[in-house]
C-alpha cells in the first residue's frame, strides 16, 4: 500500500473508516455543499443586482451572477475541515521541504496561496481592479507557493528557478481565467485536470495532495450542476483565479513521481492542463495577427472558434472536455514512460494540437476577412495575411520542419532499444539539421506545398509519397557524403515510412476536421440526400462546396442518405446514417426529423428516386425538395414540377 494511503488507513482504524472511503467521502461532501449553497449565492446576487450584463464580446444571453467561485471555495473548505476533524494526523505528515523558505509544508502553502487568489478574484468581481493590481496580486500568491517549496526546480539556481515557477503559476492562472468564456467549459476542464492529478497522487502515495485534488473535483461537480449550459451562474474571477493557481500548484507539488527529472517535472502538468494552454496560445496568436491587444476580450477563443464553424455550444464544450481528458490520460502514460518515449509521444500530441489550432486560426482569418466587405482595418489586415499564406504556405513549411524531426527521432526509437539507443542518439543529434534541411528542400522541389490542405486529394497524397521517396534518397546521399560513420539503413527505411505517414496524414487532417465539423454542425437546415451511394457522394460534396450559394437560401446541412433501390436497410455513409429499402425516405425523416430533401438525378438514369419522393409527398406530407440535374431546381411540396432554378 502506498505510504500516504497507509497513513490514512492508520488514521481510519481509529474511526472505523478506510482510506478509500475518505477519498470518496470528502469529495462527496464538497460536491453536496457546493451544489446546495450555489442557488443561495445566485439569489443573493440577483437581488443585489450583482450580475454580468449581456455584452457583444461575451457569450451569455441574459444577465447572470458571477459569484460561483464562493460556492466552490466553501465546498472545498468544508471538505478540508472534515478531514482536519476526523484525520488530524494526516495534516502533519508533510514537513517543509529543503527548498521551502517559509516554515510551512507545501500543502499548507498551496491552500494559503489559493485563498489569497480567491480573495483577489472576489475583490475584482466586486470592485473591478486594474490589470496591474491584479497582476501584482497574482505574483504575490505565486511567490507564496514558491516560498513554501512548490516550484520548477530545474537549473539549481534558486533565483532563476523561482522566476520560472512564478511565470508558470501566473501563466496557468490566467490561462484558466481566459478559458472561462463559455458555460461549463472552465469548470469541466478544471474538474478533469484535478481528477487526473488526484489519480497521480494516489499512485505516488501522496494522500495529502490527493485529498486536495479530489476535494476540488467534488466542489466543481457541485458547481457544474448549475453552470452546465445554459448556465444559471458563473464562477467569476474568484473561482477561475483560485482554480488556476490551485491546479498550477498541484501540478508541481513534490510527489515522488513528479520529480524524476526535467521532462517528468514539466511535461506531466503541461499535458494535463493542455486545453487552457492551447486556448491561451490560440487567443494570443489570433489577437496579435489581428492587431489587437492580447488583454482585449472577444469571441476568439477555441470554444468560440468551434461554434463559428457550426458546432453547437454544448458540443463544443464536450469536444474540449474530451481533449482535456485525453491529455489527462496521456499524463498518466507519461508518468511511467521512459524519457525518449515520452518525448516522442509529446511530439505527436503537440503536432495534433498545432494542426487543430492552425485549422481554426485559418478558418477565423477567412471568416473575419470576409466580414463587413473587408473595409475595416482588421479585415484588411487578415486579407493581406491570407494572401501571403496562399503565396508562401509558411504554416505547412513550419509544420513539416517539426514532423521531419519527429519522424527521424521516432525511427531511432523503433530501430534501437535498450542501452544501445543512447549511443545511437548521438548520431541523431549530429545529423538532424541535415535531414530536415534536405527534406524541406526536396519537398519544395517536388511541389509538395502547392496543394492547399483544405482541398487535399488522393492525387496530392501520391505526389507527397513521391516527394518523400525523393527526399529519402537525397538524405541518404547527403549522410553518406557528410556523416557516414553511424549511418543506419534500418533507421532510413523506418524514417521514410514514418515521415510519409506524418506528412500525408497532417495534410489530410484538414479534410478530416472539415468533415467532422460538418457532421457535428448544428447550423443549417437538416437535409436528407435521396439517391444512390454514388449520387450521395456527389450531393454531399455539392452541398459542402456550392449548395448555399446556388440555392440562394438557408444553408442545407446533410444528415442522412436514403436509397430506396438499395437492399440493405441500415448502414453508415460519410459518418451519417444510411437508409435503404422501399420506405427508406420515410424512415430517414422519422429518424432525423429533417424537413428538407435533395434528390440527385443523372441523365440516362430512371427516375426511381423522384418516384419515391412523389409517393412520400402524396402519402405522408410535405418536404422542401430540391433536385440536382446538372443545375439545381426547387420542387414545390405539392408536386414535382420544377419551381424555378436558383
Amino acid at each position: 500500500m502506498p505510504s500516504g494511503l497507509h497513513d490514512l488507513h492508520s488514521c481510519g482504524v481509529e474511526t472505523g473508516l478506510s482510506g478509500t472511503f475518505y477519498l470518496i467521502l470528502l469529495p462527496a461532501i464538497a460536491m453536496a455543499t457546493t451544489a446546495f449553497i450555489t442557488p443561495m449565492i445566485r439569489r443573493v446576487a440577483l437581488r443585489s443586482g450583482r450580475t454580468v450584463e449581456v455584452r457583444e464580446d461575451r457569450w451569455h444571453k441574459r444577465p447572470t451572477p458571477a459569484f460561483g467561485g464562493i460556492a466552490i471555495v466553501v465546498g472545498f473548505g468544508v471538505a478540508l475541515i472534515v478531514e482536519a476533524v476526523f484525520l488530524p494526523g494526516s495534516r502533519f505528515t508533510l514537513e517543509p521541504t529543503s527548498r521551502a523558505v517559509l516554515s510551512i509544508s507545501p500543502r499548507t502553502g498551496l491552500i494559503a496561496a489559493g485563498a489569497m487568489m480567491f480573495l483577489l478574484g472576489l475583490t475584482d468581481d466586486l470592485l473591478q481592479l486594474r490589470p496591474t493590481t491584479k497582476f501584482v496580486g497574482q505574483v504575490a500568491a505565486a511567490t507564496l507557493l514558491v516560498l513554501s517549496g512548490i516550484g520548477v526546480w530545474l537549473t539549481g539556481v534558486y533565483a532563476l528557478d523561482a522566476m520560472i515557477s512564478v511565470f508558470w503559476f501566473v501563466g496557468i492562472t490566467n490561462a484558466l481565467n481566459l478559458l472561462d468564456n463559455m458555460d461549463g467549459l472552465a469548470g469541466g476542464i478544471a474538474l478533469i485536470a484535478a481528477a487526473f492529478m488526484g489519480v497521480t497522487f494516489v499512485l505516488e502515495g501522496q494522500f495529502e495532495f490527493a485529498v486536495v485534488a479530489f476535494s476540488l473535483c467534488g466542489a466543481l461537480g457541485g458547481f457544474l450542476v448549475h453552470n452546465y449550459p445554459p448556465a444559471r451562474i458563473f464562477m467569476g474571477d474568484s473561482g477561475s483565479l483560485f482554480l488556476g493557481l490551485s491546479l498550477a500548484g498541484l501540478g508541481l507539488s513534490p510527489a515522488a513521481g513528479l520529480s524524476r527529472g526535467l521532462f517528468a517535472v514539466v511535461a506531466l502538468p503541461v499535458v494535463i492542463l493542455v486545453i487552457p494552454i492551447l486556448d491561451t496560445t490560440f487567443v494570443t496568436l489570433t489577437r496579435l495577427l489581428e492587431g489587437r491587444a492580447v488583454s482585449q476580450g472577444g469571441r476568439d477563443h477555441t470554444s468560440h472558434g468551434l461554434v463559428a464553424l457550426g458546432v453547437s455550444e454544448e458540443r463544443a464544450v464536450w469536444i474540449l472536455w474530451t481533449l482535456a481528458a485525453t491529455g489527462g490520460g496521456l499524463g498518466l502514460f507519461l508518468r511511467s514512460a521512459s524519457r525518449t518515449e515520452a518525448l516522442f509521444t509529446g511530439g505527436i500530441v503537440l503536432a495534433v494540437l498545432a494542426l487543430m489550432g492552425t485549422y481554426m486560426l485559418l478558418s477565423r482569418m477567412s471568416a473575419v476577412a470576409g466580414e463587413a466587405g473587408g473595409d475595416d482595418p482588421i479585415s484588411q489586415r487578415l486579407h493581406r495575411l491570407r494572401d501571403l499564406n496562399q503565396r508562401i504556405p509558411a504554416a505547412a513549411f513550419i509544420l513539416d520542419f517539426f514532423l521531419i524531426g519527429l519522424a527521424y527521432y521516432g525511427a531511432y526509437l523503433i530501430r534501437w532499444s535498450g542501452p544501445r539507443l543512447g549511443d545511437e542518439l548521438a548520431y541523431f543529434q549530429q545529423t538532424l539539421i541535415i535531414v530536415i534541411a534536405v527534406k524541406l528542400a526536396a519537398f519544395a522541389w517536388m511541389d509538395m506545398y502547392a496543394p492547399r490542405m483544405r482541398h487535399y486529394s488522393l492525387a496530392d497524397s501520391m505526389q507527397a509519397v513521391r516527394a518523400n521517396l525523393v527526399a529519402a534518397a537525397l538524405v541518404a546521399t547527403a549522410l553518406l557524403l557528410t556523416s557516414r560513420i553511424g549511418l543506419s539503413r534500418g533507421v532510413l527505411v523506418v524514417d521514410l515510412l514514418a515521415c510519409t505517414g506524418l506528412t500525408v496524414g497532417a495534410r489530410f487532417s484538414f479534410r478530416m476536421m472539415q468533415n467532422a465539423l460538418g457532421r457535428w454542425s448544428s447550423s443549417g437546415l437538416a437535409t436528407i440526400v435521396l439517391g444512390s451511394l454514388d449520387d450521395g457522394e456527389l450531393a454531399f460534396h455539392w452541398l459542402e462546396q456550392r449548395g448555399t450559394a446556388e440555392l440562394g437560401t438557408a444553408e442545407l446541412q446533410p444528415v442522412a442518405l436514403a436509397d430506396p433501390s438499395y437492399a440493405d436497410r441500415r448502414g453508415r455513409f460519410k459518418g451519417h446514417p444510411f437508409f435503404g429499402g422501399a420506405d427508406a425516405l420515410a424512415r430517414a425523416v422519422r429518424a432525423t426529423g429533417a424537413q428538407t430533401v435533395v434528390v440527385v438525378e443523372r441523365e440516362g438514369r430512371d427516375e426511381a428516386h423522384l418516384d419515391a419522393l412523389s409517393e412520400y409527398l402524396r402519402d405522408v406530407g410535405s418536404l422542401d425538395a430540391y433536385v440536382i440535374r446538372g443545375s439545381v431546381e426547387r420542387l414545390p411540396s405539392a408536386g414535382l414540377q420544377p419551381g424555378g432554378e436558383h
